[in-house]
């Protein structure tokens, strides 16, 4: 059997960063940062499976983007410990 990413990552792909997101036409901003943080667990996962995805897009607004990635893992681990 072949070693393949669970269906649901599959579908992830195109929000990652990497050659196959959707939104690399331009550099990212502040969304796209805050969702690529708040994704980054599954984005590491997917990863293993598939090397071309990233854990952070270089092409970005710097500044922007850097806050919202940030702000995305502060909000991931926010979420996860108010779980508890």
């Amino acid at each position: 059997m072949k070693n393949e990413a669970p269906r649901f990552l599959q579908n992830l792909e195109k929000y990652m960063p990497g050659p196959n997101s959707k939104y690399i036409k331009k550099p990212m901003g502040f969304w796209q940062g805050f969702l690529h943080g708040i994704i980054l667990p599954l984005t590491f996962i997917y990863k293993q499976y598939q090397p071309r995805v990233k854990l952070y897009e270089t092409d970005n607004l710097e500044r922007g983007y850097n806050l919202g990635f940030v702000l995305g893992i502060i909000g991931l681990i926010g979420a996860i410990s108010s779980s508890t």
